[in-house]
């Protein structure tokens, strides 16, 4: 099993099965890897494990995420040993052990040329930012009209709305929404951001952020009615738990503004696992009936329990058909279990491998015809 370490300051985690993600930054709520440093962001960047590949990407930081002299933007870089890595002006080590690769990153000081280049690109982003536009109508202007799912929150400061088509989403795809920020006041805005986060019963109090967007990047000054329109884009995992009674998703924005509160909103959304209710469906066109269906914590795995109809009982004597679904990578791994008391001394188990694209291109029809026939298969064993 791969295990990653990793440390930055005095701060170390590792990067394992437990432990798939970790968020860098200096906010100590939002971020399990936190680093007090003046050129490390609040959440600065996301380190994680996929397919036993450890990956980067930066999270809209300030003083951006390096390796080897170039920067990385919020498409994930695989980090590999002998790399040199920098969270702003702090080195990252990462070390490789237990797996195919093994080795670690370069430590070292700040070249004088990185440094150089991490001022000027900040000194080029305030120039950018330092004047945002300024939108006197009623409405929010660009914000597409069938946006009409919108929240806001607002203190003395100012009033932040953001905007989506709806409150339905699934599962690898991409969020399109629009926000905008109406000073109610003269302030000194630091930055606007927006979070796609998943708060799981069985997970960290405070949620995990699967995707975070800087929107708008200062500082600038606001003057009292102020507008500023900011469109938007979320993409969403490939493996996302489905919202329950024990998971809810939510999009957080955040006007963080300089000495004063920040101005926040929280939209809670419905989020769907195409895969997993397809196979869910499939069983319920067997006549099978969903019983219980849950999530773990950060997606990747889920359990089913179908109950079976009363001819099945009667006939096959089946307590129940259990399933556990897993994603690995591109493909998609099911394991079902028959409970048949009474017949057979242990429950008969049985393992399907699918590809993602030949699941999601399956009819219902043929996903059911599969499934029963794994079934038949450990009746008769």
């Amino acid at each position: 099993m791969t295990v990653v370490s990793l440390q930055i300051g005095s701060a170390m985690a590792s990067l394992d099965a437990n432990s798939p993600r970790h968020i860098i930054g200096r906010d100590e709520q939002s971020s399990s890897i936190c680093v007090q440093h003046a050129t490390v962001s609040r959440r600065h960047c996301e380190v994680y494990l996929e397919n036993g590949v450890a990956l980067i990407r930066d999270m809209g930081s300030s003083n951006g995420t390096w390796i080897n002299g170039h920067p990385v933007g919020q498409q994930p870089v695989q980090l590999a040993p002998g790399q040199h890595v920098f969270i702003g002006h702090m080195p990252l080590a990462v070390a490789w052990t237990g797996g195919a690769q093994q080795g670690a990153t370069v430590m070292g000081e700040l070249p004088a040329d990185l440094k150089a280049l991490i001022e000027a690109r900040k000194q080029q982003a305030a120039v950018s930012y330092s004047t945002p536009p300024v939108v006197a109508s009623a409405q929010p202007s660009g914000a597409d009209g069938a946006m009409t799912y919108r929240r806001q929150g607002s203190n003395d400061n100012g009033v932040f709305m953001i905007a989506l088509p709806g409150d339905d989403f699934s599962n690898d795809s991409t969020i399109k929404g629009f926000a905008e920020f109406t000073a109610t006041d003269n302030e000194t805005i630091d930055e606007i951001t927006i979070e796609l986060v998943e708060v799981h019963r069985k997970g960290a109090k405070k949620g995990h952020v699967w995707d975070r967007v800087l929107v708008k990047k200062g500082p600038w000054k606001a003057k009292k009615n102020d507008r500023v329109p900011m469109p938007f884009e979320l993409r969403i995992p490939q493996s996302t738990s489905i919202s329950s009674k024990d998971v809810h998703w939510e999009i957080r924005g955040c006007v963080d503004i300089a000495w004063a509160y920040d101005v926040e909103v929280e939209v809670p959304i419905n989020m769907h696992n195409i895969d997993v209710e397809k196979i869910r469906d499939a069983m319920g066109a067997l006549d099978l009936r969903v019983d219980t269906l849950e999530s773990k914590p950060l997606g990747q795995e889920f359990k089913a329990r179908f109950e079976p109809p009363a001819q099945w009982r009667t006939q096959w004597n089946i307590d129940c058909v259990n399933l556990h679904m897993q994603y690995l990578g591109t493909n998609f791994q099911i394991m079902l279990e028959v409970d048949k008391k009474g017949a057979f001394s242990k429950d008969r188990r049985t393992q399907y491998n699918v590809e993602l694209a030949t699941l999601r291109s399956a009819s219902l029809q043929q996903v059911g015809e599969q499934l029963l026939s794994l079934i038949q298969r450990m009746l008769s064993l």
